[in-house]
């Protein structure tokens, strides 16, 4: 179970992300992946709406040290089965919505 403290720390930069981008970005998640488990992982669902005949949605993610710490990483793989099986790996410990209220 993650501290309290750790959620608020990488809830505040789901906030940060949302307010910086033009898009729609929802379903913030601090996942956990065997694949790497000194990380934990942000999650988040961002839509682009800006050609509404065509949305485009996707998924991105940050790396955070294990107390909430940014790591500045990327998640990047050499193949797609490799990309697989991370993604299948992921599970996740937290869920909000949406990046407006992450107090506990």
């Amino acid at each position: 179970m993650l501290k309290k403290e750790v959620i608020n720390i990488i809830m505040n930069r789901a906030i940060e992300i949302n307010k910086a981008t033009p898009n729609q970005c929802r379903d913030f998640r601090i996942m956990i992946s065997k694949m790497r488990p000194d990380a934990l992982i942000l999650q988040w669902n961002c839509i682009d709406l800006t050609d509404f005949d065509n949305p485009k949605q996707c998924y991105r993610y940050e790396c955070f040290e294990l107390d909430g710490t940014p790591q500045l990483c990327s998640i990047h793989y050499s193949n797609q089965e490799e990309a697989n099986a991370f993604f299948w790996s992921l599970e996740p410990v937290y869920q909000q919505q949406y990046a407006i209220d992450h107090t506990l």
